[in-house]
């Protein structure tokens, strides 16, 4: 079976190939994990860049979102989804997030993906995500999933449903066309919600994963929040930023144990931003069926 959006894994633990059978949706698969990042250092470094480069306005989110993205080139087994019952590797690295016009009821909202290569550095980034914010503002009219919906809505509910239900059985069988897929914006590598930017403070809730698609994780993010640090004698010593970040995950993707050391890998990169300055290491492309019947024949051969 192929895919026109991903490759086929082939890799996987035996363990694991039995949980698309055991656990056959993404609702059944959920995995919550909260978590506090210290991001003093990282907003002095902001400030930092914006003084040296006046002419672009480095934000905290543009660091995010970047940290995110190095996160999948270097642990890409996050960048997987489980459809028809087998394991996909995604062939591109992709993020959705919504951005609102303005902070009112009725202002418009604007949701498309974004598309990255694995290579780029957090300028690279930055520079993507600063004019998609800015164009959406500019022109919210241009909103694919707010345009393919007004379309299906012309026609009656009886053939909605049945269009529905024909594109679900194409995206399982991996044809569904790209237009579509960039519509819906369900089909990226991560979908990331800044619920710090509407006023969300303290804990960040979670998000469910949606049946429709190939998403696999969402992100939230909330509100930075200064904490007062004092001493043993009661004097203020310091003040931190402190942000909160939930991630909820499709656990079939990978094991828990590979979650939590992206989760810290994660954490490292948007406490050194520097980091991100750098050019990747890019890991292995994953295996085809051939490849990994090879890797068996030379594993058993080794242990016999």
């Amino acid at each position: 079976m192929k895919r026109n959006d991903a490759k086929q894994v082939f890799d996987i633990p035996v363990y694991n190939t039995i949980f698309p059978f055991l656990l056959k949706r993404r609702s059944d698969s959920l995995v919550y994990h909260s978590f506090e990042l210290d991001v003093t250092d990282t907003l002095e470094y902001i400030r930092k860049f914006n003084a040296s480069k006046p002419d672009f306005r480095l934000r905290f989110f543009y660091v995010f979102c970047a940290a995110i993205m190095r996160t999948f080139v270097e642990r890409p087994e996050l960048n997987r989804f489980i459809a028809a019952k087998r394991y996909w590797q995604r062939n591109e690295l992709s993020m959705n997030f919504v951005v609102k016009e303005k902070m009112t009821d009725d202002a418009p909202e604007t949701s498309n993906p974004l598309y990255f290569k694995p290579e780029m550095t957090l300028m690279d980034y930055a520079k993507i995500i600063d004019d998609y914010i800015n164009r959406s503002k500019e022109d919210s009219e241009d909103n694919s999933t707010d345009s393919l919906i007004k379309l299906l809505l012309h026609v009656p509910y009886w053939v909605v449903s049945s269009i529905v239900k024909l594109l679900g059985f194409a995206d399982r069988r991996g044809i569904l066309p790209q237009f579509i897929r960039d519509a819906d914006g369900l089909h990226t590598s991560v979908f990331v919600s800044n619920l710090g930017s509407i006023g969300i403070e303290g804990s960040s809730p979670h998000h469910h994963l949606y049946e429709w698609g190939t998403t696999s994780l969402f992100v939230t993010l909330g509100a930075l929040e200064r904490a007062r640090v004092f001493g043993d004698d009661g004097k203020l010593v310091s003040c931190r930023y402190k942000v909160q970040v939930g991630f909820t995950v499709d656990e079939r993707i990978t094991s828990g144990f590979y979650f939590i050391k992206s989760v810290k890998h994660f954490q490292n990169l948007i406490e050194h931003p520097e980091l991100l300055e750098k050019a990747p290491e890019l890991p292995p492309p994953v295996l085809t069926k051939k490849e990994y019947r090879k890797k068996l024949k030379a594993s058993k051969k080794i242990h016999s």
